[in-house]
């Protein structure tokens, strides 16, 4: 006896083979068969008549790493949105190895998060032994590793120092990261230069990972940033994939025709590059991330309570706007108005305003809401800026290297969908509006769209059993209405969720059911393939 058939599917199998009329069958938390027509019995049965059945999506680029401490934690967002796989540890930051930077919001107490977190190797131990909603795969942060081996400010690695660094990351590709990530705008990662960033590349290369970098700026400096990345992936060897690439500033649109061009000249040359993105142009991260970080060498918290001297805020105002080149904050590069509070900790009246409209409101300068703002929530405020393109949205993903991450955490308990404001809609709705603007422009085939969010991120990162519909696979399946998939939610209301998505089945098991969370968490640990 099966434990699933799936019948009366468009097979999409995620290889970009054209699609076909087949039953799929499940037992024991695989793809048994894939067949015309399968006879037997099964525990259940869903009809998928009319529907596309696909590999489980593959989410290139979350933050979820931070959500594994809580029981609460579900991951129903993205399993709604089809997504079974998660890649987490994004943007130089990872909860192991701790350094110093906690924030109260995470579940657990300081100690346990200290304890949990002294190292890779035991916060493997813990993230294997709790049960999680979606597959969770993880790069190791570079930030991480910089700040315990030279804490939170500037300064050049001695040998001793570098030595550190090569051993932090040995440790966590031998405990099953797929490479290493950075944030080249966040403390610490910003202080590290080229060199120490090859030095870290050649040790993950050994071990066949993969280099993902939220690069130095996404605006002014975009292409020599990119240019960067490069000069790294060829030093090491090591494949490079640029975090959410985009364009940042309105007065950079069309910046993505010269971007695009010279990440392809390299490739034609032999360079291994890809990248991801989110497909909205509202961007978002945390609100103290856009103080310059010269400001904040002392830890988040510390910037914003010595940014209450009023000369101190002045200069930090100054830098924003007259040192772009050297930081580009979304604060110069969206303006006031366009900067969004999409969540706080302590003062819920603020979030679904912008930092320029309660300024007005209040009768006070626009930063200095900002920084009371940080200083009220212990520095922990999230904001969106609108600071994008569609055109260069839209050029970004018609590129056949580009993969699909919503760069969001796992969510709990389900939010009220008429919640106004108090996160970003790619929470949601990544996958689902990826798809339907692939459909609306006809970028894609749907063969070739699901590649690229299952098979190709699949193969990019080694990771084992997952991405193809394929006996012997693991059976992560999502079965759609590709007529009618896309996102309900906007900025004003994120929660609304999705259209278009009936089933989810991970490892075997109804994780979503007529679009929507069935409490199960049948997620897994998945580490890199050896």
């Amino acid at each position: 006896m099966f434990d699933l058939i799936i019948k009366n599917g468009c097979i999409v199998d995620g290889s970009g083979a054209p699609r076909f009329h087949a039953d799929v069958a499940v037992k024991d938390g695989l793809i048994a068969e894939i067949a015309p027509h399968i006879e037997g019995d099964a525990k259940e049965i869903i009809d998928a008549a009319g529907k596309i059945v696909s590999p489980g999506f593959i989410d290139v680029h979350t933050h979820s790493d931070g959500c594994v401490f809580s029981d609460d934690t579900t991951g129903y967002n993205h399993l709604e949105a089809g997504t079974t796989t998660e890649l987490a540890g994004q943007c130089g930051t990872m909860a192991a190895p701790y350094y110093g930077e906690y924030q109260p919001t995470c579940g657990v107490s300081e100690e346990e998060y200290k304890s949990i977190c002294e190292s890779y190797t035991s916060f493997f131990k813990y993230v294997e032994s709790k049960p999680h909603g979606v597959n969770l795969a993880f790069f190791a942060g570079q930030g991480n590793i910089r700040g315990k081996v030279m804490g939170l400010g500037e300064g050049t690695p001695n040998e001793q120092q570098l030595q550190q660094m090569r051993d932090l990351m040995a440790e966590a590709m031998e405990c099953g990261c797929l490479g290493f990530s950075t944030g080249l705008v966040y403390t610490p990662s910003v202080f590290a230069g080229t060199n120490e960033l090859i030095e870290i590349a050649k040790v993950a290369n050994q071990y066949g990972g993969v280099y993902t970098t939220h690069i130095r700026g996404e605006g002014n400096q975009l292409k020599e940033s990119i240019e960067e990345a490069l000069v790294i992936g060829r030093a090491s060897g090591i494949p490079v994939n640029i975090s959410h690439i985009k364009v940042i500033g309105h007065h950079n649109e069309g910046k993505s025709a010269e971007v695009i061009e010279y990440i392809e000249e390299n490739q034609r040359a032999g360079m291994n590059i890809t990248a991801d993105l989110y497909p909205f142009t509202g961007g978002s991260a945390p609100l103290a991330s856009q103080i310059p970080p010269k400001y904040l060498t002392r830890g988040k918290l510390e910037g914003v309570h010595a940014l209450r001297d009023p000369e101190l805020r002045k200069k930090a105002l100054w830098s924003i706007f007259n040192e772009y080149n050297e930081f580009e904050s979304n604060i110069y590069s969206a303006g006031f108005d366009g900067c969004l509070i999409a969540g706080t900790y302590k003062t819920p009246e603020y979030i679904g305003k912008t930092l320029g409209q309660i300024a007005r409101e209040e009768g006070r300068d626009p930063f200095d809401v900002c920084i009371d703002l940080l200083d009220k929530n212990d520095a922990i405020v999230q904001g969106i800026y609108f600071s994008q393109n569609d055109s260069d949205l839209l050029n970004f993903l018609s590129r056949p290297w580009v993969m699909s991450g919503s760069d969001w955490s796992d969510y709990g308990k389900p939010v009220d969908p008429e919640t106004r404001a108090g996160g970003h809609p790619r929470g949601y709705g990544t996958m689902p509006r990826r798809l339907a603007l692939i459909r609306n422009n006809g970028l894609w085939t749907l063969e070739e769209a699901i590649y690229r969010m299952t098979g190709m991120p699949a193969e990019v990162y080694s990771l084992p059993n997952i991405g193809l519909l394929k006996k012997g696979m693991n059976a992560d399946i999502t079965v759609f209405d590709y007529a009618k998939v896309d996102t309900l939610g906007d900025y004003d209301y994120p929660f609304r969720g999705n259209t278009g998505i009936d089933y989810v089945v991970i490892n075997g098991g109804i994780a979503v059911r007529d679009g929507h969370f069935t409490g199960l968490k049948n997620g897994r640990i998945v580490k890199k393939a050896k």
